[in-house]
């Protein structure tokens, strides 16, 4: 899901906590689409794509559009049962599952492209690791991650992340191409839009070399 923050401290579980949000509020990163640096770079981005935490499924909608073959997970049932409704009403397909992403190493299929939009920056470090054991897994021999998460910061979720924190993540096995500041946007029916004022992303292109 292109999460825009993390569940409260006393969810059970991420997924937990996450199910409680589309449940109760209308979550700030769900926008419809693509956050701006997906957009820019879409030519870049090359099927079959798995949409690695796709929320609604704004993002899987707009490259299935584009004619990729896109899977699209999230471990939230309400988020893929409107991301469904989503495809259906725009005459894309979309293979949406209600799956949790740090079972991906596990998983027998692999993709050219994944995105990550805000479901990175959600884990611990250990679960950071297994996370991205997994997304190792799941991508092709020279495949991109295409990257969106907290930039360090006071007003980031859980303190953000420094560029050290995902040079160190990436070393052994990735190649990061490219990694700066990047443009986001928030759903304008968030109520609470001043918790994240100046808020900085990053925006990471990271090729699978091992």
């Amino acid at each position: 899901m292109t999460h825009a923050q993390k569940p409260a401290p006393d969810a059970e579980t991420p997924q937990a906590g996450f199910t409680k949000i589309y449940a109760e509020s209308s979550p700030p990163w769900d926008i419809g689409k693509p956050q701006p640096p997906f957009i820019a770079v879409a030519d870049q981005i090359e099927g079959p794509l798995l949409d690695c935490g796709c929320g609604t499924g704004g993002t899987s909608v707009y490259f299935a559009a584009r004619g990729l073959a896109v899977t699209g997970i999230d471990f939230v049932e309400q988020a893929i049962a409107l991301a469904k409704a989503r495809a259906q009403a725009q005459g894309v397909s979309v293979d949406f599952l209600v799956k949790d992403a740090m079972t991906l190493w596990s998983w027998n299929r692999s993709f050219a492209s994944v995105i990550d939009s805000g479901l990175y920056h959600i884990y611990e470090p250990v679960d950071r690791h297994h996370y991205i054991a997994g997304l190792r897994h799941v991508l092709k021999p020279d495949g991109r991650l295409f990257l969106f998460a907290f930039a360090d910061g006071p007003n980031a979720p859980g303190g953000g992340l420094t560029r050290q924190d995902i040079a160190r993540d990436f070393a052994e096995g990735w190649s990061i191409e490219c990694l700066d500041y990047a443009e986001s946007e928030l759903n304008p029916a968030f109520e609470h839009p001043e918790q994240l004022a100046g808020l900085k992303m990053w925006f990471a292109i990271i090729q699978r070399t091992a």
